[in-house]
Parts: C-alpha cells; structure tokens; sequence
C-alpha cells in the first residue's frame, strides 16, 4: 500500500526582536521548559544529538518524543522525530519538522511533514491539530516569555 505525505504548518507574529527570540529557539532544551513549563517538562539532548522531549499537561495526547536535530543553524532548526507518541499513537513516520528564522515582518515559521497509510488520515488531521496547538503556543509563550524577562 502506498504512503500519503502530509504537510501542515503554523505561523505565529512576534513582538520581539528576530535575533533575541531565534538565539532562544537555538536554546529550545532550555528556553521551551522555561517558557512554555505547561507544554514542555523537560528536553534533555543526548551525546548523540537526539533530544527526549517530556510534555507536560497542555499537550493532551503527546506526552513523549525522541528528535534527532538535523539542523540548527541561523536561517532554521529541523529535526526529524525518532520515536514516541507522534509516531505510535498516530500511526505516521517520518515526521519531520522546520522552525524558520522570523522573517522581517517578524513571521515564524513551524512546519512539519510526515507519511500515513490513506486508512489512517482521520488520525493524521488529529495530529496535525495537536501539532498545530503545540506550536502555536510554544511560539507564543516563548514570546511573551522573552517580552517579559526585557521589562
């Protein structure tokens, strides 16, 4: 049976500045839990690159994840999701994700793309809903978060 592929993405307008707000995205092990503590209890990065992500209550029916970052750079930070809930609980895989830099209209960008059996696409509109609760409050609270810590 052949695979569908699935893409989907959010994008959020910050407030502030590009560069402060990307040097935190680059820091997500530690900015994400600080800022976003209901989504995100703890992401610990291996030696070998691969972070453990733990959710906390916010996020309904993702509780763990395993991401490999292939990327993090100035322009973007990808991973690809090894193992967890995404991948077992929705029945896809390769799940691959991209945050990009904030444009200069101060638009982020988070996109993901994955593969599902075309029996499965109820399943696959879920998570794609779920991802899209995730990153946009993610993306938001890291915001205010930075807002807050410059005043």
């Amino acid at each position: 049976m052949a695979f569908v592929t699935a893409t989907a993405g959010v994008q959020v307008l910050i407030k502030s500045q590009p560069d402060t707000f990307w040097t935190k995205i680059q820091d997500s092990a530690n900015s994400f839990p600080q800022a976003a503590p209901s989504l995100y209890t703890s992401i610990l990065i291996s030696g070998t690159g691969v972070r453990k992500v733990e959710y906390g209550p916010d996020s309904q029916n993702i509780k763990t994840s395993s991401e490999l970052i292939t990327e993090n750079s100035l322009g973007k930070l990808a991973y690809t999701v090894t193992a967890g809930d995404i991948l077992q609980k929705y029945d896809v895989n390769n799940f691959q994700a991209v945050i990009i830099h904030p444009n200069s209209e101060k638009w982020v960008g988070w996109t993901w793309t994955y593969n599902y059996l075309p029996e499965n696409k109820a399943r696959a509109l879920q998570l794609d809903a779920e991802i899209a609760v995730i990153a946009v409050k993610t993306l938001t609270e890291l915001d205010n978060y930075i807002q807050n810590k410059s005043t």
